[in-house]
């Protein structure tokens, strides 16, 4: 077989998609159209790496296909180049952070092209630009006149080297994606959109999408839309009380135990009155290690501490109920505390199990001395509520 000389072949076929703009989308085209997009990348200075490479393939071949289809296709790429890792490599290296910017798109930009995607290049969109930014300022703006933007405090993993927030799928095992050092949680005063406000429409929008399964769920939990009810615990100790959020108030009279973020205000505001103060702080350090994914997998030993020295109150039965702290409740999440019902909630139970709490059926279905009940069923052990048909 003949040698096959890729780097000149490839280049010719470059150079003639380049000159003729052969990708490139018609305007007024009486083509049916075809749209794809994938995340733009951040050009970091590191360049392209094989997810790059992975994450764009699939729509490739989907945008060349629909050409050939007859099709007229707008295929875009652009570069979110925005990012606290660009300003840190320019206080590093005395470079401006423009030319910085600039210097990683022209390397990403012959990369992409090298591979061989058939992007349109007559697009090319970069969100450090006026022209782009100005434009999502501008939403911003609208939003918050609206009263869908607010400022609050929240639990974010840091890495301290990069001095810079990660999600969870860039600090997976504890540790930075970017430099590899240890992150840590910290708490940040964040910009919030109330997406809840348009948790309807968007829940309604995902019947008209073909996504799979597991997919829409995660679209559904991102939503977040729940019906419940705050519930207010008195504080024995204090003129005090700890507000929860929960989807089940019908399960209230199985209350054994109350869980508080490591992180709740009221542990700060009350630790001259909590005989075990320094064991709280020890355990708030360790969880700071964690990202909020390792704190809330279900599949983990449950760890926590009593508060000595705070004492929740039942609101229906005036039985004294017991607070501990654990990191898989989260202060981003409801009101950063819960009413714990061991019978009925998986995590609650292996918690209960663990520290040898109380464990009250109130939904009749299940066997709690095998795990949780998470099922319909009928009300039991319950005063007023007994007998009554309840789903989940």
């Amino acid at each position: 077989m003949q040698e096959y000389n890729f780097s000149q072949v490839e280049k010719k076929w470059q150079d003639y998609w380049d000159e003729h703009q052969t990708f490139r989308a018609e305007n007024g085209s009486t083509k049916p159209k075809f749209y794809a997009l994938v995340e733009f990348p951040y050009p970091s200075g590191h360049g392209m790496h094989v997810g790059h490479i992975k994450a764009y393939s699939g729509l490739e071949v989907v945008s060349r296909k629909r050409r050939l289809q007859g099709y007229n296709v707008l295929f875009p790429i652009g570069f979110d180049a925005y990012g606290l890792p660009t300003e840190n490599t320019a206080v590093k290296t005395g470079v401006h952070p423009r030319v910085v910017t600039d210097q990683n798109i022209k390397k990403f930009t012959g990369q992409l092209k090298r591979v061989g995607f058939s992007f349109d290049w007559s697009r090319v969109v970069d969100t450090t630009e006026e022209g782009y930014y100005k434009w999502t300022q501008w939403i911003f703006l609208k939003m918050f006149e609206k009263g869908l933007v607010f400022r609050d405090k929240t639990l974010v993993n840091y890495c301290p080297s990069c001095k810079v927030v990660l999600s969870n799928e860039d600090s997976q095992g504890g540790k930075c994606d970017i430099c590899h050092s240890d992150i840590v949680q910290k708490t940040k005063e964040v910009w919030y959109l109330r997406i809840t406000q348009y948790a309807d429409k968007l829940l309604e929008g995902l019947k008209d999408v073909d996504y799979l399964p597991n997919i829409k769920l995660q679209q559904e939990n991102w939503i977040g839309k729940s019906t419940g009810a705050f519930v207010n615990f008195k504080i024995k100790e204090q003129d005090e009380t700890l507000r929860i959020y929960t989807t089940r108030p019908d399960t209230l009279y199985g209350v054994t135990f109350m869980v508080m973020a490591p992180e709740h205000p009221m542990i700060e505001k009350y630790r001259d009155s909590i005989a075990n103060i320094d064991a709280l702080d020890a355990y708030k350090a360790e969880c700071a290690k964690k990202t909020e994914f390792e704190r809330t997998q279900l599949v983990k030993d449950k760890t926590g501490v009593k508060i000595e020295g705070l004492t929740a109150v039942n609101p229906l039965t005036g039985k004294e109920i017991p607070i501990y702290t654990s990191d898989y409740v989260m202060m981003g999440y409801g009101t950063g505390a819960i009413m714990a019902v061991p019978a009925h909630d998986t995590r609650d139970y292996e918690f209960a199990k663990k520290f040898g709490i109380d464990i009250i059926e109130v939904i009749k279905g299940g066997n709690i001395g095998e795990g949780a009940y998470t099922g319909d069923g009928e009300m039991i052990n319950s005063d007023f509520l007994n007998g009554i048909k309840t789903k989940k």
